[in-house]
């Protein structure tokens, strides 16, 4: 996954916040909204099939655009590094994705997709 928690960590260092990047429309507000989740996170949501009028859940992982990234470090004047974190989904690094996804480590097949045990 990757956490952004550097970037409101430097916001707030330059005296800026979520306020500021709304009003200066650095970003749209759905990617705000994935930014302050996390990238790779499993997210279930209600679609409505078009054709039957059926709502089913589905699962998808979010995603924010390098557009986006660009557009925030060019605000912050900074490099990507300095806004995010990549913590990559192995059970390795359980403790740290549990820690910044606040959940315990028999969540994170529902909240990441992770890399079998077998694998590591």
């Amino acid at each position: 996954m990757i956490y952004y928690g550097r970037l409101f960590e430097l916001m707030k260092l330059q005296g800026k916040n979520t306020t500021h990047i709304r009003e200066e429309k650095i970003i749209g507000q759905e990617t705000l909204r994935k930014l302050k989740l996390g990238t790779g996170i499993i997210e279930i949501y209600d679609y409505k099939n078009p054709k039957t009028g059926i709502v089913e859940k589905k699962q998808r992982e979010i995603s924010v655009d390098t557009k986006s990234i660009e557009s925030l470090c060019t605000w912050l004047n900074c490099q990507p590094n300095e806004i995010m974190e990549v913590i990559p989904n192995t059970w390795k690094n359980a403790d740290r994705l549990c820690e910044v996804l606040k959940c315990s480590s028999e969540e994170l097949p529902s909240r990441v997709s992770m890399e079998s045990k077998e694998d590591e």
